[in-house]
Order: C-alpha cells, then sequence, then structure tokens
C-alpha cells in the first residue's frame, strides 16, 4: 500500500494514560513552561446510547479539528491556528487522483500517512489549513458561531469521501477545549525527532503521546527503538493502544449531553 503513494510515511505512536502519563512528563523531563501550550476543539453530533455515546463523524471516519495557541501558555496569541479535516481511517486506495501525493503550499499541508500503535496500522489522510480562527462556543452548533466549521472547498470534498457532507454536518456541535502541551525533543537514543504532547481534560482522562515519523521501509526498526526507550524509563504503556483522539472525544460529548439534559 505504502507504494501507492508519494513520499507516505509512518507515524509511530506510544500513548501513556492516566498516572502513567503524569510518570512519564516527569520521567522524560517534559516541563510544561518550555512546551507548546494548545486549546483544541472537535466537531460532531453526539447523542447518547445506552451508557454508550456515539460520534457519527467520527464514527464516519471524519474528523473536523480547530487547534489554537493557548493563551495561558507561552505561546500567547502570536502561534498560529489550525483547521483540518481528517480521515481515519482510510482507504487510500480508494482516494481520487488529486490526494494521492503529500503535497503542501502557503497555509495548507495534505499528508496520507499510516498510524502505527502496537500491533495496530490504521491510514489517515488529512488536509490542514492555518488561519486566524476564533474559538468555537463549545457545545453550540447551527446558529452560532461555531457552526459551520470554516472548512475549505477543498476540506469538504475531502470529508465527502467519507460520506459527510454538508448536510451531514448539519447536527456538528464544537466539543473542548482540550488543554494540550507540545514538545518537540531530540534524544541521543533515537535518531529521528520526538513529539511529546501532553492532553487534559477538566475533570476527565490525561495523556501523554510519543510519536516519531519513519519512512515504511524503517518503521519496525524505528517502533522497535521507541518502544525499547520508553520501557527503559521504567514506564509501561497499556498493552491496548487506544486513540486518545477518540477517547478524549467521548469523554467530551458525554460532558456535552450532561449539560443538554
Amino acid at each position: 500500500m505504502a507504494d501507492t503513494f508519494r513520499n507516505a510515511e509512518a507515524e509511530i505512536k506510544i500513548i501513556l494514560a492516566g498516572e502513567t502519563a503524569e510518570d512519564a512528563r516527569r520521567s522524560l523531563g517534559l516541563d510544561p513552561g518550555n512546551g507548546k501550550h494548545l486549546g483544541i476543539y472537535f466537531w460532531d453530533a453526539p447523542w447518547a446510547d445506552g451508557d454508550g455515546i456515539r460520534l457519527p463523524l467520527a464514527e464516519a471516519g471524519a474528523i473536523v479539528r480547530l487547534r489554537r495557541p493557548d493563551r495561558g501558555g507561552k505561546d500567547g496569541k502570536d502561534g498560529k491556528s489550525d483547521l483540518t479535516a481528517k480521515l481515519r481511517p482510510c482507504d487510500p486506495a480508494a482516494l481520487p487522483s488529486k490526494w494521492r501525493e503529500n503535497r503542501g503550499g502557503k497555509g495548507w499541508e495534505f499528508k496520507v500517512e499510516e498510524d502505527w500503535s502496537g500491533g495496530d496500522r490504521v491510514w489517515s489522510a488529512s488536509l490542514k489549513v492555518d488561519g486566524n480562527y476564533e474559538p468555537p462556543v463549545a457545545g453550540e452548533g447551527r446558529g452560532t458561531a461555531a457552526w459551520p466549521p470554516p472548512l475549505t472547498r477543498d476540506q469538504r470534498d475531502l470529508l465527502a469521501h467519507a460520506g459527510v457532507t454538508d448536510d451531514g454536518l448539519r447536527d456538528a456541535v464544537a466539543l473542548g477545549p482540550v488543554r494540550a502541551v507540545r514538545w518537540k525533543l531530540s534524544r541521543q537514543d533515537l535518531d529521528r525527532p520526538l513529539t511529546a504532547e501532553f492532553w487534559s481534560v477538566d475533570d476527565g482522562p490525561c495523556f501523554l503521546e510519543l510519536s516519531l515519523r519513519a519512512p515504511h521501509a524503517d518503521a519496525p526498526g524505528a517502533q522497535e527503538l521507541l518502544e525499547r526507550t520508553v520501557l527503559e524509563q521504567g514506564l509501561r504503556p497499556a498493552p491496548q493502544q487506544a486513540s486518545k483522539t477518540q477517547t478524549v472525544m467521548t469523554e467530551l460529548a458525554r460532558n456535552h449531553l450532561r449539560r443538554a439534559v
């Protein structure tokens, strides 16, 4: 599959949750004062299904995400914001020819990559657009500042390949914010730059994701090295590596539905 796309990479991830995430942050010397602080929002149309939560856009493989500099962090108002439309999971072979190559231009970037997390392999395709985006009003939808998410025509076109159209976004609400801190690290025990991102939700879960990128041919060795580095720090990731995005969106949606009662 990797040969189908020009310059596609694997993003190798390890996710630590709860107290393990806090322990990992301290063990790796990740000082929040030295990281990039972000507020992250998602759009979906959640509803309760018994004790569970349904997220129809995410279940269709469509993620709409806004990242903004957190003015409580060191970046203040001068950092960039970006809005991303992502298909995850997706079948790259089903994408039209114009979405067959990683590319970018002024203020935008498109990429197809394979996420490696433990034994899981999931393809994703994302189109990120930089801009001066205002924070949405979390939990509010059509007829408010949160609606619609200001997607470009190309972003809407990409989402349409998951069957998500403007009509499908009609009931979407903004969920968030997630408070995030990101660090870019260069470690002697790794031969590639490492990204660490700590996510937290008010009165909810927290996660630390460690990730690096590698060409597909090098991905098995890079994954083994990253896993060994984490174990040598005395850290034990959960054997089942649940998606932090899915877990956090579910928690945000649960909070939104409680407030709506």
